[in-house]
């Protein structure tokens, strides 16, 4: 069945939904004479509460939010690496042509995390060279594994990052499948209700379609 397209705040359809919902109950005498069931109500209910049950946007929002803070750090902490590494290599090369440090290069990947994660392996390798050299001005022996482990880690949290993006856009997807069954759902039985009272404007008025600026729906007084 082609579903219902609407343009409402999930929130309002929700209030309506469990609103109108409620007030059916009490009326079901009278809506029975079009259909309505208590069967009917509880799939309509049903359909509410798997809604309900479904990852908000905000806390997945926010586990994303995590996953870039922990990249960003882990980023500067590959620059930090990487510009020690240069530093090293200067000393001990000098502005030479046997310097085997990517001065340009780098400098470009300052500005790109594409560049930086792609000359890493470039700078791991001079590292591990170079490391008997290097390590007369300072460099730890396990140094090229330290800028191994954080290439590593920056590939990890991108992945990670791009599952969170997948994760989050098939829940929104999911999310607003389930609103507009619910939102069917409600089109629905506010069309049998106004169809019942027809002749009843105050009762008639209880079954509006929701708007985005809802009234408090009241109970009809029995």
């Amino acid at each position: 069945m082609r579903q219902l397209s609407f343009n409402l705040p999930e929130e309002i359809v929700l209030q309506q939904a469990k609103a109108k919902l409620d007030i059916a109950r009490d009326l079901l005498s009278d809506l029975a004479t079009l259909g309505m069931t208590e069967q009917w109500f509880d799939q309509f209910e049903a359909l509410i509460q798997a809604y309900e049950r479904l990852p908000i946007d905000d806390r997945l929002l926010s586990q994303q939010k995590a996953l870039t803070i922990h990249k960003d750090s882990a980023l500067k902490q590959a620059i930090d690496w990487s510009s020690l590494l240069r530093d090293r290599c200067k000393f001990a090369f000098g502005n030479t042509p046997h310097n085997p440090f990517p001065t340009s290069d780098f400098r470009a990947s300052l500005r790109s995390e594409a560049k930086l994660l792609q000359i890493l392996p470039n700078l791991v390798a001079i590292a591990s060279s170079y490391a008997e050299l290097l390590k007369t001005l300072g460099q730890p022996h396990d140094y090229a594994a330290q800028g191994l482990a954080l290439r590593e880690r920056l590939d990890q949290l991108n992945c990670q990052q791009e599952q969170a993006k997948r994760q989050r856009k098939i829940a929104t997807e999911n999310r607003r499948q389930a609103i507009s069954a619910v939102y069917e759902r409600l089109t629905y039985l506010n069309t049998i209700g106004r169809a019942v009272y027809r002749n009843r404007p105050d009762q008639r008025d209880l079954f509006k379609n929701p708007s985005r600026r809802p009234a408090a729906a009241a109970k009809p007084k029995v």
